[in-house]
Order: structure tokens, then sequence, then C-alpha cells
């Protein structure tokens, strides 16, 4: 059987979820190849999981994987499906907010036979969504509900001249449409482009982000109504023992992707 060759960009929090997932021997893949705009972290991602795999360019990588993985930011994501679309590899995007900014990806991707992989990430519900969309979709409403510490340093808090870590009781910090949560808080709710994507698009998909001082976990609530009747999901994450902005379900559904893909490709070849 064989194995489906990997390479990462971006060595942070989620990609050494990935090398931890992968050293259980269970995945049949293994990471080749590593991007990082900073050097350093890729070299201690490749040391600390003694990695048979190259620190090289976005453009490199792709020529020498299966599947290129984005695990950075938002803003990578389209050098890593441009990379994918020129080398003919697929590739899994986990920070599903870059798409928002360059939805024409989906388009080129299928295009030139180059699968974008999503992941389901934080929170639960989305295969109920893509079942109601197709007998038609009202409403879609998402609730994120996250410590205060877990926003400190959003761009639309500091624009704002928001203080969420002196708040006492709730907020609600955020309201309005999945594109423009993405643009507001891009490393905090990938679920409302996920869920976006999955639904009725990231115009109509209303988003509301609360600090809540009180909370313990990272929670996702989705409210949908359509023809199918009401859906209501709510998820309660605990924070990434290493990212307290990500939830660990996250890095799992990650893991999820990837085990996926690999065997999907094992069976191929």
């Amino acid at each position: 059987m064989s194995k489906m060759r990997v390479g990462l960009v971006g060595c942070g929090n989620i990609g050494a979820d990935l090398c931890i997932a992968l050293q259980r021997g269970q995945i049949p893949a293994e990471i080749v190849a590593l991007t990082d705009i900073d050097d350093a972290r890729a070299k201690l991602l490749l040391n600390s999981f003694n990695l048979n795999a190259k620190i090289c360019g976005i453009a490199e990588n792709a020529a020498a994987v299966d599947l290129l993985v984005e695990c950075a930011q938002p803003s990578a994501v389209k050098a890593v499906v441009d990379a994918s679309i020129a080398s003919g590899c697929d590739c899994l995007i986990l920070s599903i907010g870059g798409l928002m900014e360059h939805p024409e990806l989906l388009t080129e991707a299928r295009q030139n036979n180059v699968q974008i992989r999503l992941p389901s990430g934080a929170m639960c519900g989305l295969d109920g969504i893509r079942a109601a969309k197709e007998g038609g979709l009202h409403h879609v409403t998402l609730t994120t509900r996250k410590p205060p510490k877990g926003l400190a340093g959003a761009p639309y808090l500091k624009e704002h001249g928001i203080d969420v870590e002196s708040l006492t009781e709730p907020k609600v910090v955020f309201e309005g449409s999945a594109r423009d949560a993405c643009k507001a808080f891009p490393h905090n709710v990938n679920v409302a482009a996920a869920l976006s994507l999955a639904g009725i698009g990231p115009d109509e998909t209303l988003v509301r982000i609360v600090a809540d001082p009180h909370a313990t976990v990272n929670s996702h609530e989705i409210v949908a109504e359509g023809a199918f009747g009401q859906l209501k999901t709510v998820t309660e994450n605990l924070p990434s023992p290493r990212n307290a902005k990500s939830s660990y379900l996250a890095s799992l559904s990650a893991v999820a992707e990837l085990r996926a893909a690999a065997t999907q490709f094992a069976t191929r070849h």
C-alpha cells in the first residue's frame, strides 16, 4: 500500500498535531516537505518529530507531494491553492476564511481537476446543512462564544477600540455576515466560512460573536431554518493545549480529513 506524500505549509500548532497523528502509524501518509515564513519554526518541527522532510518554498513543496496542507493563516490560502493547481496536487485548506477573499479558487481548482479538501473544523452539523440546502435554506445563524483571551488581538477589536479582557459580563462584539466576520476575526471564525460554504453563502449567513468572561469553552451554535424545518446544533470545544485561540476539535478535524485523503490515495495506488 502506497503512502501519500504530504507537504505542510505552516509549522505551528495544527502542523504539530498532524505530525503527532502520523507518528501513531495508523494513517498511510508521510510528511516530506515543510514550508513556513519562519524557517526556525519549520526546523523545530522537523527536529521535534524527526521528519525525513525538506524545508522549501511553496512551489517546491507542491511539486514534491500528493497533498499540500495549508495550516498557516488565511493570507496563505491563495498561494497554496495556486501552487497546487500549478503542480496538479490536491490540497487541504484549514484556514477556510481565506477562501472568502478568493472564491474563484474553488472554480479554478475544479477546472484543473484539483480537489480542495475542507475540514468540518470546530463544529458539528455541516452534514445537516448540506442536506437541508437541497430543499432550500431560508436562514442560517452562527453564534460563537469564546473566553475573552480567545478573541484578544483580533483586527476588528483593535479597529473599534473594544477591550474584551476587562469584561465582567458577556458582550456581543460582532454581528454581521460570515464574509465580514472572516475579515474581522481571521484567526477565530473559520467555522463561519465552513458553514457559509456548506449552506447559503458568506453574505447571507449571519454571524454573532460573543466575548464571555464566564465561558470555559469555545462554543458554536448553529440555527438553520428551511423547507425541511429547523436545525439547531451546539458544539462546546476545549481550547487546543497549545493555542487558546483554536479549538482542539479543529485539529482533530484536520487529522480526520488527512486520514480520509490518505486512505483514498492508498486504495488508488
